[in-house]
């Protein structure tokens, strides 16, 4: 499906909001400053996901986090090994933390990401909307997607990835968050916003 300028712009409105809070509650969480960069609103293929995103061999932490209720999709919040080891420094206050307290950082963060996104998305559409507890994999980046995909049924080659990608004191945190909507989520939104 093709979207106009409007439109994509009308998303990227949305998103940026749910994003800014998203921002807010990882800088609440971590005690530090943390900036979000304007959200990338693309329509990809399979293979361009890889060229453009990340490559399908890269290993990351992956969280999904599944949409339930009137709006459906999936939250996907990956980040390099580095990152979390990072993030997880930030929130414990210690440069030596096991796997164990990686992991359950990371799923803490995604928690928090994926209600602050869902907080903005459910007011706009006048909806309470709620997900799933999170679940995580330390997997190659295609192997993640290629899960999630066929997850949510969607087996058009086509997928609508909105991507926000998170900053501190400027240098880029190598971790994004994704919002992978269920078909006709996104014509909602649209409709919600009156485009």
């Amino acid at each position: 499906m093709e979207y106009t300028a409007l439109e994509i712009d009308g998303l990227k409105e949305i998103i940026n909001i749910g994003g800014g809070n998203a921002a807010t509650s990882i800088s609440l969480l971590v005690n530090r400053r943390i900036d979000m960069r304007v959200p990338e609103v693309e329509i990809l293929s399979y293979e361009e996901m890889y060229e453009q995103v990340m490559q399908d061999s890269e290993e990351v932490y992956a969280v999904s986090s599944q949409i339930v209720g009137d709006i459906g999709g999936m939250f996907l919040f990956v980040l390099s090994q580095e990152t979390a080891e990072r993030m997880t420094e930030y929130m414990v206050g210690s440069q030596q933390s096991s796997v164990e307290v990686t992991n359950s950082a990371v799923m803490e963060m995604t928690n928090i990401l994926s209600n602050s996104f869902l907080n903005a998305i459910g007011k706009l559409l006048e909806k309470q909307l709620i997900s799933s507890l999170p679940m995580m994999q330390y997997d190659y980046f295609g192997a993640v997607i290629s899960s999630i995909y066929m997850a949510l049924d969607q087996y058009d080659d086509q997928v609508l990835v909105i991507r926000n990608e998170f900053f501190y004191d400027k240098e880029r945190l190598d971790a994004s968050l994704f919002f992978i909507p269920e078909m006709g989520v996104i014509q909602k939104i649209l409709t919600a916003l009156g485009i």
